[in-house]
């Protein structure tokens, strides 16, 4: 249970004992209680509503966010795979040409090193273009989660303390209205 609702409950007792201390029987309460009581209960249910709708949406963007994370992770693990794939079809084909031709000299080990050094660098461009797009995710997820209107505790408090009140007015205007005499109309003489 929300801890505004828990702490309106002793209000919402304490009007109906008070509805029912002014003179009214067990079974009628006053307007003013039962307003009251009505208002208090509403605005604690919607502050609950409230806070758990957030959360939800909270729950939501985190959700999304990991499966756009982890879609982006296994697209760049594919295409480093892909780069190093064919890097080594590139090698796998010079090691063949040289060793045909005769000349697995120095020139030779340079451009296979040159090539594993390209592979090493398309690997991390990748990797770095992964954490750009990871970060992308989290800035879209923070901004959707800033979005998210959850009340605080102070302002769920309040908004049912308001609420109370004005359940407590429109009780009193009930119940001056229903103990009121009758009004007459001026007779002409």
């Amino acid at each position: 249970m929300c801890a505004p609702l828990i702490a309106a409950i002793p209000l919402i007792g304490g009007s109906l004992t008070t509805a029912g201390a002014a003179g009214a029987t067990a079974a009628t309460f006053s307007a003013t209680g039962i307003l009251s009581a009505l208002s208090v209960a509403s605005a604690a249910a919607s502050v609950v509503g409230q806070r758990a709708t957030a959360k939800a949406q909270a729950a939501a963007i985190g959700v999304q966010a990991e499966n756009e994370r982890e879609e982006a992770n296994d697209a760049a693990e594919e295409e480093i795979g892909s780069r190093i794939r064919e890097s080594r079809e590139r090698r796998a084909r010079a090691v063949v040409a040289a060793g045909e031709s005769g000349a697995l000299g120095a020139s030779f080990a340079a451009s296979i090193n040159q090539s594993l050094q390209d592979q090493n660098m398309d690997a991390a461009l990748v990797s770095k273009q992964a954490a750009f797009t990871s970060r992308g995710i989290d800035d879209r997820a923070n901004t959707s989660l800033a979005g998210i209107r959850s009340p605080s505790a102070l302002e769920a408090g309040l908004q049912i303390a308001g609420a109370g009140v004005s359940g407590y007015q429109r009780g009193r205007s009930i119940d001056a209205k229903r103990t009121a005499p009758p009004k007459t109309l001026p007779t002409k003489e």
